[in-house]
């Protein structure tokens, strides 16, 4: 091989690995899912669903749909009550993580989801509150 054509080999060779390299590491856009964001308003009454799991507290739910590794981040504020929020697994029934404003190290709930599925937010009003509250849900591929 002449001197030139091992240049342009190894030229070759670079395009073709760093055209891999940027495929793999998100170099383009297409394909890839965008970050969702739900947010939703709502109010905690006396009249709302209660649990009777979790102290017969009153909460409201949301639904919402995730895939397998999207990493979800939940918050809430609320107006007139201490809130607590649920993670549920809908198939299932099974709460898979638990946020509480008074005793959590965060301020949100931060979850990995295991498969994909449909999942509930519940927000509850601890000790028999009401008030209004507002719940967003960033949904992160």
């Amino acid at each position: 091989m002449k001197f030139t054509e091992i240049v342009r080999c190894k030229l070759l060779l670079s395009a073709v690995l760093a055209a891999v390299l940027l495929a793999g590491c998100g170099g383009g856009n297409d394909g890839e899912e965008a970050v969702r964001v739900i947010e939703k308003a709502g109010e905690i009454e006396s009249g709302d669903a209660r649990d009777p799991n979790h102290s017969y507290f009153a909460y409201d739910t949301y639904e919402f749909e995730a895939e397998t590794l999207d990493q979800v981040c939940i918050e809430v504020t609320a107006e007139g009550f201490t809130p607590l929020l649920k993670l549920v697994e809908v198939s299932t029934g099974a709460v898979i993580a638990e946020w509480d404003s008074e005793y959590s190290a965060g301020d949100a709930l931060n979850y990995t989801i295991a498969g994909s599925g449909s999942y509930d937010v519940r927000v509850y009003a601890m000790e028999d509150g009401t008030g209004d509250y507002t719940l967003t849900i960033t949904v992160t591929p």
